[in-house]
Order: C-alpha cells, then structure tokens, then sequence
C-alpha cells in the first residue's frame, strides 16, 4: 500500500499542478561544502543536465548579465545524444570506462550523458528546473528581465559548482540557483533560494518547484516504493509503467519525508536510466506523468502559498539526480558508490566502518532505570565476556521525564540534562569509562518533542508550536532565538558529557503543528523555516564538535531524506519487525540499494514472543541480522548464554560487515517477504577480489537445496571460497561458477556464508 498516491490522465487543460515545495536554507551551498567537506556534499551534474524546463533558455555570459535567446530552446534528452544505446554493466563492455570507482567500472556512457545533460541545464539561466507562481503568473527558471548573472567555480577535483541569481526589479523578489556537478559520477545537483530584497512584502509566491521538466525516453518505468510506517508491508518496490497521459503523484503522510512514501526514485527508459532524491525533510510532493515521448516530474514542497517580508528567504528541496546504463541492478550499485564516496559521513576523516553495539540496563521503559553506575557496570560485563563493543548505546529515557506520581516515562521529554537523581555526575563518567573499552557513547534526544511540565515548556512557551487537542508540542526550529538556545545548550552537553554520537528522534506527525499555525498568506513559511533551522541546528552541532557523528530517526525510518542523510545515518530504519526475519530481509534489499548504513540487531521472535532480549545465541539470528551495524540483542547479566557462538558470529558479521559497505550488491533471489522461501544475496569487491555469498533458508522453506549464480564473476579467474562456519574450503574457476552456480544444500532455518577471493 502507497502513500498518497493518484492515478489520473491528462485533459485538455492539463495536468492538475503538483503544489510545490519552498523551503529556506540560511546557508549558501559554498559554505555548507566547505565546513563540512567530510560529508562530501552536493553535485549537480546530471538532473540539470537531464531535465529540460518547459521554457527556451537563455544564452550565458559567465559573470554577466544574460540575454534572453528564444532561439536557442534547450533540446530534451535523446537516446543516441551523448549515448549509445545497450546496457553496459562489465568493466570495459560497450565503449570502455571513463573512469572508476572503487574498482566499479563507471561506462562512457554514463558520463558523456551526465555532460550532454548538464551542458543543456547550464546553457542559461531561463533552463533551470525551477518554477513557481508570482502574483498570479508563472516564472520559469530566472528570467532576462531579472538580469540573471552566473558564477562558476571549482571547489575540488571532482566538484564544479555554478551559482545563478537575479532579481525581479519589480517585486524586489531574488532567486539564487546553485548547482553542483559531479566529475566522477553521472550525478547532478541543485537548490534553489527565494529572498526578498526589498522594502515591502513580496506578492504571493506559491507553487513552488525544485524541479518541473521533462525527460524524454521510450517506454519509461517508474520505480517507486512506500517508505516505513510501522508495518509488514512498508519499505514495498513497485514498478509502474508510465504511459501517455498516465501520472503518479506522492506525498508522505504528516511532514516526515519517509512516513508512507519515499523520496527516492528510479525511471527506467528503453537506453537509459535516472534515480532522483528529494532532499526535503518534511512535508514533499512528486508527481510523474507519462508524456509522448518522455516524462515530465514535478517535485517540491507540496504546499507554498505565501509573501516573504524584506529579508526573509525560502528554499527548495535539493534535487539529486543520476544517470546510468544498463539494468536496476547498475543503477542501485552506481548510486551505492557515490553515496559511499560523497554522502555517508565521516568522522574524523575517516568514513564510517563497521560498528558492534552494546548497551545494558534494568528493568524498565527504554532506558528509564539506567544509572551513572550501572551503565559502567554492564560495560565491564561486556568485556569480562570478551566482546568487543564500538558504541555504548543509551537510548531514550536518561533525562528528567517523571510524570506526575514521579513515575519515569520517556516520552516526557524538553527537559535536556542527565537526570540528577540517576547521573548526579552527569554521563562524563559513562564516557570516559566507553572511551577505555575504545567505544563512542551514543545518546538519544527528541529536541522537536515538548511536553507538558517539562523545562521547555514552562520557561519558552513562546517558542512552541500548539495544536488543539494534542499532548504535545512543536519546538520551533524556524526561531532564530530558539535554534540558537538550542544549539548552545546541546552543544555544551555533548562537551560537558563526552557524547559522541548524537541521535535524533522526532514521534509524531509535525505537518498539522505547521499549517495550523500559518497565515493565510503564509502557507508553508513555518514548515520552511523549521527545516531551515533543523538543518543549520544539524550543520552547526556538526561543526562545533569535530568527531561528532549523526544517527537519523524518526519513529524508526521516517525522516531519511537526501538532505537529513548527507549530515547522518539512518541506524533505526524502522520500528517494525526487529526479529520478523523474512520481512526484515526484504526491508534490507530498499536499504541496500538506497541508504546503505544502518543497524540491525540479532532478535529471533519465531522461537520466542516478542521481547528486548533473545532467550540464546542463534547463528540463524545472526545471518538474518547482518548490517554495517549489529546489536546482540543479549542480557549481559546472564551467564547461560553461549558466548563463545556469539564471539565466532560476531568475527563473521565483522567481516562481511565490511564487504557489505565497500561492495556491490546483488540480490540472487527475488525479493519476498514468505518464511517459505530462500533468500541469498551477494557483495563483490572488484578492486580487491573479494567478496561473500550468502544463502537462508527460511523457516517454513520447503527446497532443501538453493543454485545460485554469482553476478560480477571473472570467468578466467580462479576462486577460493571459505564457508567460516563449517571450515569447508573449495577452490573453483570463475566460468563454473558463472555456469554451474553455487549450491547450498541447508536444513530449514539456518544460513549460510560463502567467503571468496580471486587467487
């Protein structure tokens, strides 16, 4: 089941329009890549190049004023323009290589249509893909008689960025472009500001876009899927041909951007491909329409109705798109490498690895019960059993959050400090005592959540958002003083307290707190400037407190939007099913493709209720549960566990773990969510040889024996294949693996991993 989803045809006025998006960003996109060139920001050199606007553009004089040149319309992207038709998913195949990442061969053509587009998108300013209503009328792009001027610059080896601006000397409205292009991806990227220069409040602006075009293709496909919504059926890849007329419009459900939708998307042509992500981590709207010939997107904000007073900026979503070649497997690998190269975070320089979790606490809601003493109690369980830990995990709950009969609850939250009756000290010593252990402490907050009786609430009402009949109210990011005090105040506690991985939580729908609280002609102002203040909140923590480190969530995966993921990881992507294996191992394959950092844990609810802790060590669990990240889901009290089955799974993850953030990935068994059937996946590492293959067989699975054909294998190579469990090794050509497969043969619930590297 789809979000917010219509079906509906084209008449012969048209489409009805997609409400578009306005969004405001108090930071220019230089600054943004330059204080935070770990997480390897923006690109902007594929959707400018793949869109066209519906609009001649205008010729370009770098640095100077532009001509408007209603000869010169921007051709749409055709098959055989800067590309050659045929997949191309071998290294060297159909036209050599133009260049490589990480041994993942990036084809010819995959660039040449990159620069095709981009080349069109950059030829004027009247050709960006940015549109919107100004008092009645429509803007396209930035107009001549705005006196658009560009600036082109290049900010490191692989990124050139080129700003467009102009004013409308009427209005004393200004629209700032900036695009990125990517010199070693096919990628492409782009935000737009609104500011009003002048005295006097702006006419209504509404209908705000970030991207309105059209790309022209035979036969386009659209991949789309449902986003997390605490249910079986979320994180669901569908496929929808979209015929002449044929449109598809999406929106999440209350202002978080992954709640029954997802803002990331594949159209698949007869010779090409793109992927596109809304970066807008609230309330978005897409819309894709199938035309003669091509495709036509629309996407923003979806609702902008509003005038800005003289200084008052808004922004767009920012706009990624990437070309490729060949098939969605490519397609999923293409975006795997750049994400891995340009978004997923670093710290300390240094891009995220592989992390094991540990955590400890006594009975109670979430972490309610935790204490300064038992935390470093639990930890010197830990390693008295000889496990190795990377992050010592303290979720919600270590703040004052008493309710009236001084019960502790955690969803009390707007009171940020440690609860002095439990941590009298502070979490300075839990810190310290992790950093021995050589692990970062992880803290949970919910800082958009205030209620009742809490700190916030009594000492800033001011600052707080209300809806009629909700317990809850909003913190109001879009306040300058309020995202300040915050910023601060997080600040201090983060240094006073040794944090060093700051999790964001955020449990309810904000949208209604936003709309119901704008003026008439103000829709969509506060829902704009709260995600201008999330995401300059985010930016300056990160920026205050280097080695500082980000985990996205949202009532599990609801907010993980493109702009949300180039400052954090989403290790929570869900709230569903933590020990449901035949369903977690389909969410895992939306994961892999898009957002390839997370965290899984080892929980097995087919032999037990469901509960915190698993009852033993289940290598089952274990195989079910391999992510970048892993928490043995163990009572470290108990002594009747078998440890010496959990070390030996946890060397495995370990070492798979790793595969799985370096390597490509191929799904070898079609996507289900049946515990009758196998479910087998394989990374490679082309740049090193090696690589694992893994099979399950599910609980209620029938077939005895799986063949699998391993993708990206070197038919003259040799291969040595390791199965760690069993101690089995075999050395095999890489031809009679491609041909004859590789078999597992397995009882029901138990997997199976395969090792391998090129000799």
């Amino acid at each position: 089941m789809m979000g917010d989803i219509k079906l509906f045809r084209l008449s012969g006025s048209g489409v009805g329009e997609l409400e578009a998006q306005s969004v405001a960003a108090e930071k220019s996109l230089p600054n943004f890549v330059e204080r935070h060139l770990g997480l390897k920001l923006f690109a902007l050199a594929f959707i400018l190049a793949g869109v066209t606007q519906l609009t001649a553009p205008a010729a370009e004089t770098d640095g100077t004023a532009f001509a408007q040149n209603n000869e010169k319309a921007a051709g749409h992207l055709q098959p055989g323009t800067g590309m050659t038709n045929g997949p191309t998913s071998k290294p060297g195949a159909d036209g050599g290589s133009s260049g490589i990442a990480g041994g993942f061969v990036i084809a010819s053509k995959d660039m040449e249509l990159s620069r095709a587009l981009t080349s069109r998108l950059l030829s004027g300013p009247a050709c960006l893909p940015v549109s919107f209503m100004l008092d009645g009328k429509a803007v396209n792009g930035i107009p001549a008689g705005w006196g658009p001027v560009s600036h082109r610059r290049r900010i490191d080896a692989n990124l050139i960025e080129t700003t467009f601006e102009g004013c409308d000397a009427k209005t004393g409205l200004g629209l700032r472009v900036e695009c990125v292009e990517y010199l070693d991806y096919p990628a492409v990227e782009w935000v737009a500001w609104l500011t009003n220069r002048g005295n006097q409040p702006t006419p209504i602006i509404s209908d705000i876009a970030a991207l309105d075009g059209r790309f022209d293709g035979a036969s386009p496909v659209l991949h789309h899927n449902n986003g997390d919504f605490y249910s079986e059926k979320g994180y669901d890849e569908q496929e929808t041909a979209l015929g002449q007329d044929v449109s598809l419009r999406f929106a999440p459900s209350g202002g978080r951007p992954c709640d029954n939708a997802f803002p990331y998307y594949r159209v698949a042509f007869k010779d090409y491909g793109l992927s596109i992500a809304i970066g807008w981590p609230a309330q978005w709207s897409a819309a894709f329409t199938g035309l003669d010939g091509g495709v036509r997107i629309r996407a923003g904000q979806e609702k902008t109705h509003l005038r800005l007073m003289p200084g008052e900026t808004v922004r767009t979503p920012r706009m990624t798109v990437m070309s490729w070649t060949g098939d969605a497997t490519r397609a999923a690998n293409l975006w795997r490498r750049w994400y891995r190269d340009h978004v997923l975070p670093r710290t300390n320089g240094r891009p995220l690895g592989p992390m094991s979790v540990a955590h400890g606490t006594d009975d109670g809601e979430e972490f309610t019960a935790a204490t300064g003493k038992n935390q470093v109690q639990y930890m010197d369980l830990w390693a008295k059993r000889g496990i190795r830990f990377d992050v010592w995990w303290i979720d919600a709950g270590w703040y004052p959050c008493y309710d009236n009969e001084h019960r502790r609850r955690w969803p009390n939250t707007g009171t940020w400090e440690p609860d002095p009756e439990r941590f009298p000290a502070g979490l300075k010593s839990v810190s310290d005592h992790a950093a021995r252990q050589g692990a970062d402490l992880l803290i949970w907050f919910e800082p958009e959540r205030v209620t009742p009786g809490t700190s916030l609430d009594r000492e800033h009402p001011d600052w707080l958002l209300r809806v009629k009949g909700s317990g809850n109210r909003l913190l109001n990011l879009g306040n300058p003083a309020c995202r300040q005090w915050l910023t601060d105040h997080v600040c201090k506690l983060i240094q006073d307290n040794g944090i060093k991985v700051y999790r964001q939580d955020h449990n309810f729908a904000p949208l209604q707190f936003w709309r119901d609280n704008d003026a008439e002609d103000r829709q969509g102002m506060n829902e704009n400037l709260h995600v201008q203040g999330y995401l300059r909140y985010w930016d300056d923590l990160l920026a205050r407190n280097p080695g500082l480190w980000i985990d996205s969530c949202a009532s599990g995966g609801r907010r993980n939007d493109m702009e949300t993921m180039r400052r954090s990881v989403p290790l929570h992507y869900t709230d569903y099913g933590y020990g449901n294996h035949p369903v977690k191992l389909s969410f895992h394959h939306t994961l892999f493709q898009w957002l390839p950092y997370f965290k899984e844990v080892s929980l097995s609810w087919d032999l037990d209720a469901p509960a915190r802790y698993d009852t033993r060590v289940d290598s089952f669990s274990y195989h079910c549960g391999l992510g970048p990240m892993i928490i043995p889901a163990i009572d470290i009290r108990r002594d009747d566990y078998d440890y010496d089955l959990l070390k030996k799974m946890l060397g495995i993850w370990r070492r798979a773990a790793g595969l799985m953030i370096d390597g490509d990935y191929y799904p070898l068994t079609p996507i289900h969510r049946s515990p009758e059937k196998w479910v087998a996946r394989q990374f490679d590492c082309p740049e090193t040889g090696r690589g694992f293959i893994q099979g399950i067989r599910l609980p209620a699975c029938a077939e005895e024996t799986l063949v699998v054909h391993p993708k990206a294998i070197r038919a003259d190579a040799i291969y040595l294949l390791e199965n760690p469990e069993s101690g089995e090794t075999k050395e095999l050509a890489g031809r009679a693996l491609e041909q004859a497969g590789l078999t597992f043969t397995l009882p029901k619930r138990q997997g199976a991993i395969w090792f391998y590297r090129v000799q």
